[in-house]
């Protein structure tokens, strides 16, 4: 009995499965994206309502504590537009932040009537830029670059956030409205 032959068969099956082994693991490694973006909508909500809460709770300026939120948020975090309308059924205010362009965002109402327009200047985060609406409607829609997103001013103090950064030519957008 010649046991030889058996042998190659068998290590011949192995190199084969071991050269296969490879070639699959090498062609199943993908680029992965190491920044995360998810978490800033579920950020923003939490910060948001413990600055509102103390604001109420300390008998603060909510209009400057939510100004300066707004401000130190955008001026640290890794996003690159950033958009507030916070304040309350009485009087709102519309501030914004671009880190890399200039642009422009406007407040409507639900006819599509222009309320405001606020024109910010690339780098703008240091101060913020500002704009205060008078008695605005119930239903606001914040409209920028074409795309419109829709708030309902509720009684007491709102806090309305549209955050985008753009990656690999994908941009990637956080609201709470």
């Amino acid at each position: 009995m010649n046991k030889k032959g058996q042998f190659f068969i068998i290590m011949s099956v192995i190199i084969i499965g071991l050269v296969a082994g490879l070639a699959t693991i090498t062609n199943s490694v993908q680029k992965q994206n190491l920044v995360n973006f998810n978490y800033v909508e579920e950020e923003l909500k939490f910060e948001s309502e413990k600055v509102v809460d103390y604001g109420i709770a300390n008998n603060q300026d909510l209009k400057a504590l939510l100004t300066n939120f707004a401000q130190d948020y955008s001026k640290y975090s890794n996003a690159d537009n950033f958009y507030y309308v916070f304040g309350t059924t009485s009087e709102i205010t519309f501030a914004g932040c671009k880190k890399i362009e200039n642009g422009q965002a406007t407040i409507e109402d639900s006819s599509g009537t222009v309320l405001s327009t606020l024109s910010i200047t690339q780098g703008s985060c240091n101060p913020i830029t500002l704009t205060t609406l008078s008695s605005p409607p119930a239903n606001i829609i914040l409209k920028i670059d074409g795309v419109k997103f829709p708030f309902a001013l509720k009684p007491g103090q709102n806090f309305f956030f549209v955050v985008s950064k753009e990656i690999e030519g994908n941009v990637y957008t956080a609201t709470n409205g």
